[in-house]
């Protein structure tokens, strides 16, 4: 009997921990809420510096891809990818311009004649200030809201987009509205998770930084 009364005990504190760390749909008064403070959180980030982790998992590999680096935003076109372990790489993104690969070795692409890159790009800038995600004819938008952070999954309606992705989920911190986390799960189930963390905001970015050449 005190067996099955432990167990009992276990059981009950694991669900209720399970629950309490588990997300809500929100109510429609929240969704509203949560859209006006994210769009005003938005307009107020000029320039944004974190760290990042990404994961990959990739159906054909049976381990994660791990990878580390340094992200760069300056409103509104201007993005840096610097990947530091366990590789040196870039991917940088000015205006139209796009620089992909290390210091010695770019290939640098026009985003207006290739199209999926401009997507990309889109979706890239999407997942760091969060603004353009409430556009309707872009996404299917659903809402959820944590102890700790809101999530937000985007399912796209474009058929540019949904070449590209199955869905996006992006958590944004309950504080101060910024991205926390972003997940781009592929048609093929390959998904690729990245956690931003060491946030500064509005802190002064040399523009050199997203020069291409």
């Amino acid at each position: 009997m005190n067996r099955i009364i432990f167990l009992s005990f276990i059981f009950l504190v694991y669900t209720t921990i399970t629950f309490s760390q588990g997300y809500h749909k929100a109510a429609p008064e929240q969704q509203k809420e949560l859209k006006v403070n994210i769009a005003a959180a938005s307009k107020q980030i000029k320039t944004l510096q974190c760290d990042f982790v990404q994961k990959m998992t990739i159906s054909i590999l049976t381990d994660e891809m791990v990878s580390e680096g340094k992200l760069l935003y300056k409103q509104e076109d201007k993005l840096c990818w610097e990947y530091t372990k366990p590789y040196q790489y870039n991917f940088t993104l000015n205006g139209n311009k796009v620089a992909i690969g290390t210091e010695n070795n770019k290939d640098v692409i026009d985003v207006n004649i290739h199209k999926i890159f401009k997507e990309i790009s889109k979706l890239i800038i999407l997942g760091i200030n969060g603004m353009g995600i409430f556009e309707e004819d872009k996404f299917l938008t659903e809402f959820y809201t944590g102890t700790h952070d809101y999530k937000i999954i985007l399912t796209p309606k474009q058929r540019e987009l949904r070449q590209l992705f199955s869905n996006v989920t992006l958590t944004f911190n309950k504080t101060d509205y910024t991205v926390n986390t972003i997940e781009i799960k592929e048609l093929s189930g390959d998904t690729t998770f990245i956690t931003m963390k060491n946030k500064q905001i509005n802190k002064e970015i040399d523009d050199e930084i997203f020069t291409i050449r």
